[in-house]
């Protein structure tokens, strides 16, 4: 299979959005299911799982398990790359300690439960520990492979070191919060970190759980700026969340060290009433009151403690993601739980009616026939009305702009010289389809992929092409065939002076997974 592309002759990012409008949309899940004793349930089957969406029954169209043990290094020819290796992820487990959102008060205990979590931890293999600092960086203390920060000495198992590490970081990092700071701009600084977070996980092909030590982000409708005493709707911001949660594949565990019912000290005057549950924010913006808003009816006046409205805040985000909710103050087992998760998992879709596609929130239920099996899967999703090919857009722009791989779609390549043409290059590519979807609908198997291609200079700068439909229509033998053999594309790449790289980007609209496959332009490893 061909695609045409070419390096194009623009000096940024500016990709042109593919014709989406006529397409479905698959709302994807990742699921977690778990025995009676909280142990992974490895066995089931796309008929032992059920689906409501505001309550009413949908067909699942999608099933795919997803087991980490399963992921196989390729064997690759001459000059041939991959962005899967023997030292590549299979999962993640991230534990991200938030001293933007946590209190003078809750950084020490918060530190050294931390530190005894993960001094007795046996197997710390994809474990990974971040700060979020109090001006919005990640800080990585033991980070994914290629991270500058927080590299650590040879010799003993790194969180065997974490004391040390951890006391050095935080020297590096710690420093007061400034005063000044709204909790609009808190808020807005720690959704770009999580999707820097995300951006970072791309390259994880499994599961990506975050284990998010906080005091808690109070994303409330009717919060008063300490700047200017004017209401904060801070909507927006919640849609931009949820957008790059489901986009980075994230799943949220919250672990909370502040006490129930204490106005904490980062946000206590932008506090005041509003709920965090998506149905009353709705409900805010038309002046009635839904599901987990204050009873009181007050406003700001009332003095409601931000604490418990974060706490609202954090247990909804864990729901929207399939994550855990918050399991008090310990760190420990939602480590223990997140670990456990991140090994198997199911991955089902479904599609939502057109009419669904309305802008609000809708709740969802997944349910397993078997008995005795409890699932773990996000509780609802936000339908949001978006332009055709922004969601293809914005991730492919998100992984142009990485120094890495992205990894959740197995690619590999070459990019040989063209013996006709000393300004061109034969790019030939294999895209692993048992990690996109392929959707049965009658007889056949659809499946909806955008590719773009980015060349980088030299000196740093990027050009990029625009995005390239590629849809499959398998049959069930053609399908079988894609299985076992990938899914090839191939394309004449002219190439510009100066080129020093060239990255492959494949991107599937019905589970939102990328991957992306950087090839030096001279041959040399990239």
């Amino acid at each position: 299979m061909k695609f045409r592309i070419a390096i194009g002759l623009a000096v940024a990012f500016a990709a042109l959005r593919a014709d989406d409008s006529s397409e479905l949309r698959l709302l994807n899940l990742d699921v977690v299911a778990l025995d009676n004793h909280g142990q992974p349930v490895t066995d089931l089957t796309i008929d032992d799982f059920q689906i409501s969406d505001a309550n009413k029954p949908q067909k699942v169209a999608f099933f795919r398990h997803k087991d980490s043990t399963q992921w196989q290094v390729p064997k690759l020819g001459p000059n041939e790359f991959s962005n899967r290796t023997g030292s590549s992820i299979l999962n993640a487990t991230v534990i991200l300690f938030d001293l933007m959102n946590e209190g003078f008060g809750t950084r020490g205990t918060a530190a050294d439960h931390i530190i005894k979590c993960l001094e007795n931890l046996d197997a710390p293999e994809n474990v990974y520990l971040y700060l979020l600092t109090v001006e919005g960086r990640l800080f990585a203390v033991h980070g994914l492979p290629g991270t500058e920060e927080g590299s650590e000495p040879g010799g003993a198992p790194w969180n065997k070191q974490i004391k040390a590490l951890i006391d050095k970081a935080l020297r590096d990092v710690m420093r007061p919060r400034p005063f000044e700071i709204d909790v609009a701009v808190r808020v807005q600084l720690t959704f770009a970190a999580l999707d820097a977070m995300g951006a970072q996980l791309s390259r994880v092909p499994g599961r990506k759980n975050v284990v998010w030590v906080t005091d808690g982000v109070p994303i409330a409708l009717g919060p008063v700026r300490s700047d200017t005493g004017e209401f904060v709707d801070f909507t927006p911001e919640l849609r931009k969340l949820s957008e790059l949660l489901v986009r980075s594949g994230m799943a949220l565990y919250p672990v909370r060290q502040l006490m129930l019912g204490t106005p904490d000290s980062i946000g206590a005057n932008s506090g005041g009433a509003g709920a965090t549950y998506p149905g009353a924010m709705e409900g805010a913006a038309t002046g009635t009151r839904g599901a987990g808003s204050n009873p009181t009816g007050g406003g700001a006046a009332d003095n409601v403690g931000v604490g418990s409205q974060s706490l609202s805040t954090l247990n909804t985000l864990a729901d929207m993601t399939g994550g855990r909710e918050s399991a008090g103050k310990d760190i420990c087992e939602a480590l223990k739980q997140a670990k456990s998760d991140a090994r198997v998992s199911y991955q089902i879709g479904y599609y939502p009616p057109e009419r669904n596609w309305d802008g609000k929130y809708h709740k969802l239920r997944v349910t397993c026939k078997r008995k005795g099996v409890r699932i773990q899967a996000k509780t609802g999703y936000f339908a949001w009305v978006d332009e055709p090919g922004a969601g293809s857009e914005q991730s492919i722009h998100s992984v142009a702009l990485t120094e890495f791989d992205a990894a959740e779609i197995g690619l590999r390549g070459s990019l040989s010289a063209d013996p006709k043409n000393k300004q061109a290059a034969d790019l030939t590519a294999r895209i692993d389809a048992k990690d996109i979807a392929l959707v049965q609908e009658g007889d056949h198997y659809n499946g909806q992929l955008r590719l773009a291609l980015v060349g980088y200079l030299a000196d740093g700068r990027a050009e990029s092409t625009k995005i390239a439909p590629l849809d499959l229509h398998y049959s069930a033998g053609e399908r079988d065939v894609a299985l076992k053999d990938g899914i090839a594309v191939s394309q004449n790449v002219q190439l510009k002076e100066r080129l020093a790289r060239v990255r492959l980007i494949v991107y599937d609209r019905n589970t939102t997974a990328i991957g992306s496959l950087t090839m030096p332009v001279n041959g040399s490893n990239p």
